[in-house]
């Protein structure tokens, strides 16, 4: 049995089986001949299906421990394909501290075809309980949920999902599959922006699936086909090579959150912290339980919101966007990026007001990222005094 690196390495779709080149062939092709129609090839329309994106959707079926993989062009196609796997009058219950992006997609798209959502806290098994309806027919959990990073319980969200009849869909991008394994804690479908942690250097949009379900991998490939939002063989091609790198940079990343962690917590600035690698976190206990790693994710709340435009220009080594799981540590300001989507309302029910920063952990040195970032808060703190 392969080691949890090895099998990044070693997923049995990294050779070219054309030619054993040890990395597969960007096919551009549109269309393949058929010599003899009445015995078709594999391939016939890349819509339909591609060599290079079939490497990468089997790997990533291996890598989940499924049966079938999915590659999209962006993570919210891959969010928006599960969602097409219901029908008007269908209703899901979704993780309320999830992404901007997915609540978008519900209200200004999906809720014009009858389909509806329930926002809940998914680490409480309780309010999830409380939020089925006799139409429910699954429950979309963030794991960990973005940006507060808390965390669900997902062998017992699985068990409980089961017993009332429905799906269990997870988002594994946080924590990738080299941390969590939702199809073996119980999941039917997992989802990833692979634009993040997967493909790993800020240079390519795109999303994946993975299934253990015969059906309902069938079910997603039709509408992978019949919508026509798969992933380009160029960009499959660069996604997969993330995923052989992909455990190096999460150990070296995650390894590296766990102090900077701890650094932030002393810092006079910082009123309160989320990282489930602190023992006080509330989701610690979960996550020591259900997850190899606790990731390189860190939310935190400045005492005063003043101090986050003059920091921000003051950085020098750390970025500054919307992204996040690049080999730069950046600082994204939920707010103003991730959950610009949701009304100023929602924002202020969530408590996503202008003092929350959410750090990406990179690559870097330890010490240089803190140095920066103590830099910075010193010169911010002496402009607004």
């Amino acid at each position: 049995m392969q080691g949890p690196m090895s099998r990044f390495v070693h997923t049995g779709f990294e050779r070219d089986p054309a030619t054993g080149a040890l990395a597969p062939a960007v096919y551009r092709a549109v269309s393949f001949h058929h010599k003899d129609p009445e015995k078709p090839l594999r391939w016939d329309y890349s819509r339909s299906g591609n060599p290079t994106r079939d490497a990468l959707e089997g790997a990533i079926a291996t890598l989940e421990g499924g049966l079938r993989g999915f590659a999209f062009a962006s993570g919210n196609q891959a969010i928006t394909a599960a969602f097409l796997l219901f029908a008007a009058g269908d209703h899901l219950i979704a993780t309320a501290d999830c992404q901007g992006g997915t609540q978008r997609l519900v209200r200004a798209v999906l809720s014009r075809f009858g389909l509806s959502v329930s926002y809940v806290d998914t680490d409480d098994l309780a309010a999830v309980q409380r939020a089925r309806r006799p139409e429910t027919k699954a429950v979309l959990v963030e794991n960990f949920s973005n940006p507060f990073l808390r965390v669900s319980d997902i062998p017992a969200l699985a068990t409980w999902a089961h017993q009332e009849g429905l799906r269990l869909i997870v988002d594994n991008t946080f924590l990738t599959p080299y941390l969590q394994a939702p199809l073996a804690l119980g999941a039917d479908l997992v989802l990833h922006s692979a634009t993040k942690m997967i493909a790993g250097h800020g240079d390519v949009t795109a999303g994946l699936a993975a299934t253990a379900d015969e059906e309902l991998g069938r079910a997603l490939y039709t509408v992978q086909n019949a919508t026509g939002g798969m992933l380009s063989p160029d960009d499959s091609y660069q996604v997969l090579r993330g995923l052989h790198t992909l455990p190096l940079r999460m150990e070296r990343a995650q390894d590296t959150a766990g102090s900077f962690a701890a650094f932030l917590s002393r810092q006079p600035e910082v009123v309160e912290i989320h990282y489930p690698g602190l023992g006080g976190d509330p989701g610690h206990e979960t996550a020591a339980r259900t997850v190899r790693g606790f990731g390189n994710m860190i939310t935190v709340r400045l005492g005063d919101a003043r101090l986050v435009a003059p920091m921000a220009r003051h950085l020098e080594m750390i970025r500054v966007g919307a992204g996040f799981g690049g080999p730069e540590t950046s600082i994204s300001l939920p707010e103003l990026h991730c959950h610009a989507a949701l009304t100023a309302g929602e924002r202020q029910e969530r408590r996503l007001t202008g003092d929350i920063l959410r750090f990406s952990v990179g690559l870097e040195d330890l010490a240089d990222i803190e140095a920066d970032l103590r830099r910075a808060l010193d010169r911010a703190t002496g402009e607004i005094q």
